[in-house]
């Protein structure tokens, strides 16, 4: 219960109490009075009207002063006795505490909208992330299965197109010279179980093992020697040692690869006699250089179905490498691809 009505009344209370004492003072003593005394007074001095009137004055303002304080102590006992309402205990804070709880309530209400809001950026990135995923993953399928088709164009088909080119051999030899007929089919018999064992090499995801396990050099006299076989055509090649100890792993692969398509094509499609291979180093550059003698293109214009040049070029775009291909009918061809050197801190 709020206190302040009850202090308000006991104040009251107690300033009607000292205001009837001080009244009913003057009217005590009046009552108190001896008569013969007041008999000698109205003797000697007879009562005038205003000391009457003072009298009755005194005694009018003692009653209402006591009728004030009767209904002081009843307007007490009516607080006192009043029973707590619930306005009243509240006190005067209760609208504060109402619009406080209804400021929670909007901070709840904001805090789990926020909360709310949140999953479902998660949940959104989390299905972006999904989709980029299966982007990356479908693309280097698709990058993986061009490379595959590219090696395979490559590597084993050119093995492949040796093996007949030897078969054909055979069939000249064999009412004449018997013995080299033999050694012509060993021969492609050993081309024919190299061919399958880099089919098997590919399937695993390997590359060639006759390119991976031999140096530069090696791997390239390997490869002119498979597909020149039974071939009436000279070979010129140089290789320098510093340039080709520069190449990094990948580098020598895919560049044992381009210089096997252009050696490949100067011999099937251009009937070259005479191929010329070259690596040298620059300042920052490595060159491979293979050039024939054959019957040249017409640049710009492919055979149906040829997939030699566009090898070559993605092999060399792979690298960061540039290739430049120039020929002219009846003039041979000209392959050129420049890569550059990579540190050895950064192969």
């Amino acid at each position: 219960m709020n206190p302040l009505p009850r202090f308000a009344a006991m104040a009251l209370f107690v300033l009607l109490t000292a205001l009837v004492a001080l009244l009913a003072m003057p009217v005590w003593r009046n009552l108190r009075m001896d008569p013969s005394s007041v008999h000698a007074t109205n003797v000697s001095a007879t009562p005038t009207a205003t000391s009457r009137a003072v009298i009755s004055s005194q005694r009018l303002a003692l009653g209402i002063a006591v009728v004030a304080l009767g209904l002081t102590m009843t307007l007490i006992l009516c607080l006192a006795m009043r029973p707590a309402r619930p306005m009243d205990t509240a006190g005067p804070f209760a609208a504060s505490r109402k619009e406080f709880g209804t400021l929670a309530r909007l901070a709840e209400s904001s805090i789990a909208q926020g909360a709310e809001l949140s999953r479902e950026r998660d949940v959104r990135r989390r299905a972006e992330e999904d989709v980029r995923l299966k982007q990356q993953l479908l693309a280097q399928a698709l990058d993986e299965k061009i490379r595959l088709g590219r090696d395979l164009h490559d590597g084993i088909i050119q093995s492949l197109y040796a093996a007949g080119l030897t078969l054909e051999s055979v069939r000249a030899r064999m009412g004449t010279d018997q013995a080299e007929a033999e050694r012509l089919l060993e021969k492609t018999r050993t081309g024919l179980n190299g061919a399958i064992r880099d089919v098997r090499a590919y399937i695993v995801g390997l590359a060639p093992e006759n390119l991976r396990q031999s140096s530069f050099a090696q791997g390239l006299r390997t490869v002119v020697s498979e597909l020149g076989s039974e071939r009436n055509a000279e070979f010129d090649i140089t290789i320098d040692d510093d340039a080709a100890a520069c190449l990094t792993a990948e580098q020598s692969i895919e560049a044992l690869q381009i210089a096997r398509e252009a050696v490949s094509n100067a011999l099937r499609h251009g009937g070259a006699t005479r191929v010329t291979l070259r690596m040298h180093k620059s300042d920052r550059e490595l060159c491979l250089l293979v050039q024939d003698n054959g019957s040249g293109f017409t640049e710009g214009k492919t055979r149906e179905g040829s997939h030699g040049l566009v090898n070559m070029r993605a092999r060399a775009e792979k690298l960061g490498a540039s290739l430049r291909v120039s020929s002219q009918p009846g003039e041979g061809s000209r392959v050129l691809a420049t890569l550059p050197i990579i540190p050895p801190g950064r192969a």
